[in-house]
């Protein structure tokens, strides 16, 4: 295993670039965790509309790598030799998180979705850590033909809180079937949270994966998925918000290698204070995927001038007939914007939560969960209130 004696390398990039700029990956600090001998109370909702098990992980990882198309060594993709996948299941965090969370969540639950069952209701799945504590989890979601469904997973915790979690989340989706995949992360100001997803895509089948990432000190996530099956669809829409001195640390990966695939990635977010955020994106057309398209796009809004702010669209492709496309849009409330809106009685406080506000609850609002839309709104309020 790749992995360093007191941490862990997370989030590498499909293929790597300029080393100086430090976004090749990133590592996790065990020291850095915080200690807590509590554990986060685990709750399900609607659990009953699919079928669950419990595997070991290990039985779970194995049965999990029958539905990918295996190791294969990566070919030079636009002049580049892209980073080799020792993943069969492959996942944006990487193996060296899989195999870490293996020995943390020895068990692994696993939800199916009947071939054909359209589920009237999101199964909600909640991680309330409270004043603080720990959770360290595994889920696989197994959508069978022609099936659809919601998944909502949320971590929260008070304010306040410190804790570490480790989640990883493996999406199974047969022909035709639908999974959306929603996350939310409101955790408390002292959180160090790993978040890994990745799905398998099928003919003619929808992955999409929406997330809202509020809370945590340093929060490392990310997801990959396998497009392999013709014409399927894998879509993101992410909202975050990185204050204080917090860490933001985003890996989303496209593989298309179905004809006529698409993918379609669209990042939202706000920087403020000393916050950190980087947001690597990448789009692989691998040979075969004739008539794929694929366009990711990210949205920053810059709300103080010592932010640091790091972005990687990449495009890579070993098929000729592909449409991809990428690209970044960095701005921050300009003098015009705030002067109008101080002559109708809003400050600059109140105009940047405001605008932060506008742009996150557009993603928020994809949850068919109202409860979990109203706390979202209270977090985005409060983050502004403290720091007044």
């Amino acid at each position: 295993m790749a992995e360093r004696a007191n941490g862990v390398i997370v989030n590498r990039l499909p293929s790597l670039t300029w080393n100086r700029l430090r976004v090749n990956h990133a590592f996790v600090n065990f020291d850095e965790l915080p200690e807590t001998n509590e554990e986060a109370v685990f709750t399900g909702q609607h659990e009953d509309q699919v079928k669950k098990e419990t595997m070991t992980s290990a039985d779970a990882e194995r049965w999990a790598d029958g539905f990918s198309r295996g190791i294969r060594r990566e070919a030079y993709i636009a002049g580049k030799q892209a980073t080799y996948q020792e993943q069969h299941f492959a996942t944006a965090l990487g193996r060296d998180f899989t195999d870490l969370i293996r020995d943390l969540a020895p068990e692994t639950a696993v939800y199916t979705v009947e071939e054909g069952s359209k589920l009237d209701k999101p199964v909600i799945l909640n991680w309330d850590f409270g004043k603080g504590g720990r959770a360290a989890a595994q889920q696989v979601i197994y959508a069978r033909k022609g099936s659809e469904a919601t998944f909502l997973l949320n971590l929260s915790s008070e304010r306040d809180a410190l804790g570490h979690a480790a989640i990883e989340t493996k999406v199974i989706i047969e022909e035709g079937a639908a999974l959306h995949l929603m996350k939310t992360n409101l955790l408390g100001r002292g959180f160090v949270l790993l978040d890994d997803s990745a799905a398998v895509v099928g003919d003619h089948a929808e992955f999409d994966f929406v997330q809202v990432e509020l809370g945590g000190a340093k929060t490392y996530t990310g997801c990959y998925a396998d497009q392999c099956g013709d014409h399927s669809l894998f879509k993101v829409q992410t909202g975050y918000l990185a204050d204080q001195d917090h860490l933001m640390d985003i890996n989303y990966v496209a593989v298309q290698r179905g004809k006529k695939t698409d993918s379609r990635i669209s990042v939202k977010g706000s920087l403020r204070d000393q916050a950190t955020k980087v947001f690597r994106g990448t789009i692989d057309f691998r040979k075969g995927a004739k008539g794929s398209v694929g366009d990711e796009q990210e949205d920053v809004l810059i709300l103080d001038p010592k932010v640091t702010n790091k972005t990687v669209p990449v495009v890579l492709t070993e098929e000729e007939d592909v449409d991809g496309r990428h690209g970044a849009t960095l701005g921050n409330l300009s003098p015009d914007i705030l002067f109008y809106l101080g002559s109708r009685g809003i400050d600059k406080d109140a105009a940047e939560m405001l605008m932060t506000r506008g742009r996150l609850m557009s993603v928020v609002n994809l949850i068919p969960d109202e409860e979990t839309v109203a706390r979202s709104h209270h977090f985005i309020r409060e983050a502004f209130e403290a720091n007044e």
